[in-house]
């Protein structure tokens, strides 16, 4: 018999809230075996009855069988007669509600839906799409997440679901005016946050729910605009080329309406959604379709005008500071904040703000996720990488970068560069606190007993002061070139020796917490005397 896995205090290792031999006991429990014996006897056996009229459906010939082949009477009537789509789709539904996990069911149910939406590919046969039961689908996915808030493939055929609706609902459902079709596809996206915000409350660091809000709020700023568009009129140029990436899930397409200059690809999220999925029926794009050619005859999309997409992005920023505030160790809120970060500084200047202002807008808001994130965050959960990553991360987004002396006046870049470094003094001199106190706690008896390796003893802690020093090391050294030419080659500027000492310190505190990843610190350690 395996011997149950153990913490490092010796008691047993639970996992959601259980340990593992009490599961283990009920599972053998005769009348709880008898029972899962029963389910997967049933299960085996809508498995085979949906693969079995799956197959019959798609092998059957195009024409239907003849009146005396259903009628004749022997029994092989049944068997010839191909059976329906509506039939697959209730088996897929009725297993799913119950396992909602195994993709093929998924897929089975798509390929059932589609088989019934897409006109017939005889010939001479006119497209007559019909429109998605979005709200059946809705409803199952929802069912099936609740049972599963992290099955993949739910998320996934929600995802598709929706898609499929906005881009084909505007051409089957015969919308009078874009106006409608906007408001409409506007109110399906609000209430799919709603959803998110419902699923995040029960556990805020689902990291399926995540993605998927990600995903909405991408729709949301392609597709979530009440503002009227007509067939015929021409877009405009920061819209050419938007097409089917808009239902993609991506929120590269619209960014630039936020931003005209572009973002890094660091900023942009790619898209969720293969664009073969996204193909609209006359919905293609808001200049081309599908051959490349003008095509003024189909629907022209309609993102959120910069206004709306600044409250959009800004809802998103008060949501995560919510999530992160409930939760410390919620890394996929830390995650999207990291990508949003860009966008809250463009919803904080004007468009005609100068380089000037915009790097003075990246240190304010360092020094706001610094104050009012990140400290609360590292002292209270100083083993926690979760808040130290972000950390990691607003230290490297708030570093001017190099060339921007040759962008500015000599004194804008250096007045740049002071408050850059007054707030990595800020952090060292806040993390050297934080690391005073935790080793008072030690010497009073307070010993942790939790692997080192992991956490235990700050060493994250050590880790962020080593990272924050050598920032500092590194801007000191790039802007006081003409200081070290006069001291001499190979000296360093006043007062870098302290902080090289301090750098070296940290790294002896890391070799004896974290002995496993020695030659990484020695590593380190030769790396701060690199000019």
């Amino acid at each position: 018999k395996t011997p149950a896995a153990q913490t490092a205090d010796g008691n047993e290792a639970t996992m959601h809230g259980q340990k593992r031999s009490e599961y283990k006991s009920r599972l053998l429990h005769p009348e709880t075996a008898s029972k899962l014996a029963l389910k997967a006897q049933q299960w085996n056996a809508l498995s085979h009855e949906l693969l079995t009229q799956r197959c019959r459906l798609l092998s059957a010939p195009p024409s239907p069988p003849s009146a005396d082949d259903v009628g004749s009477g022997n029994g092989d009537g049944a068997a010839a007669t191909p059976p329906s789509p509506e039939i697959l789709l209730t088996l897929t539904e009725k297993m799913l509600t119950v396992n909602p996990d195994p993709s093929h069911l998924w897929n089975i149910r798509r390929e059932m839906l589609l088989y019934l939406i897409q006109p017939s590919s005889t010939a001479n046969a006119s497209p007559s799409p019909s429109s998605l039961d979005i709200q059946a689908e809705l409803k199952l996915t929802a069912h099936c997440l609740q049972r599963n808030p992290k099955s993949y493939a739910s998320w996934f055929h929600r995802k598709w679901s929706i898609v499929y609706h906005l881009t084909h609902s505007i051409v089957v459902e015969g919308y009078t005016s874009s106006s409608e079709y906007f408001t409409d596809a506007n109110t399906m996206l609000r209430s799919e946050l709603d959803l998110c915000a419902q699923f995040l409350q029960m556990d805020e660091r689902n990291f399926h729910c995540w993605n998927y809000r990600r995903f909405v709020v991408a729709l949301l700023g392609s597709a979530g605009s009440s503002k009227n568009t007509t067939a015929d009129t021409e877009p405009s140029d920061e819209r050419d080329n938007i097409g089917v990436a808009l239902f993609s899930g991506s929120w590269s397409p619209w960014l630039t309406l936020l931003e005209p200059n572009g973002f890094s690809e660091e900023d942009k999220m790619g898209p969720q959604l293969s664009q073969s999925v996204s193909t609209a029926t006359g919905f293609v794009s808001s200049n081309s379709n599908t051959t490349g050619t003008r095509n003024h005859t189909s629907q022209s999309t309609s993102p959120l005008t910069r206004a709306e997409l600044e409250e959009l992005v800004t809802n998103e920023w008060d949501f995560t500071t919510s999530k992160i505030q409930d939760n410390f160790s919620n890394g996929s809120a830390f995650h999207y904040r990291s990508k949003l970060l860009s966008l809250i500084l463009e919803t904080r200047l004007d468009t005609s703000s100068s380089l000037k202002e915009r790097h003075d807008g990246i240190q304010s808001m360092a020094r706001d996720e610094w104050e009012n994130i990140l400290m609360d965050a590292v002292f209270t959960e100083p083993d926690d990488q979760t808040p130290w990553w972000y950390h990691r991360f607003v230290v490297a987004w708030a570093t001017p970068p190099i060339d921007l002396k040759n962008n500015l006046a000599e004194d804008e870049y250096q007045e740049i560069v002071e408050e850059y470094e007054d707030l990595l003094f800020e952090m060292r001199g806040s993390l050297q606190e934080l690391l005073e106190v935790e080793k008072e706690n030690e010497m009073s008896g307070n010993v942790d007993t939790r692997d080192e390796s992991k956490g235990a003893k700050c060493k994250w802690a050590y880790l962020g002061l080593h990272l924050v020093i050598s920032s500092l090391l590194k801007s000191q050294r790039d802007n006081s070139d003409d200081k070290r030419r006069n001291l001499g080659e190979g000296m360093l500027p006043d007062g870098t020796c302290n902080l090289v000492e301090e750098a070296i310190d940290c790294l002896k505190e890391l070799e004896k917490i974290d002995t496993s990843r020695k030659e990484r610190y020695n590593m380190l350690a030769t790396e701060i005397f690199r000019v």
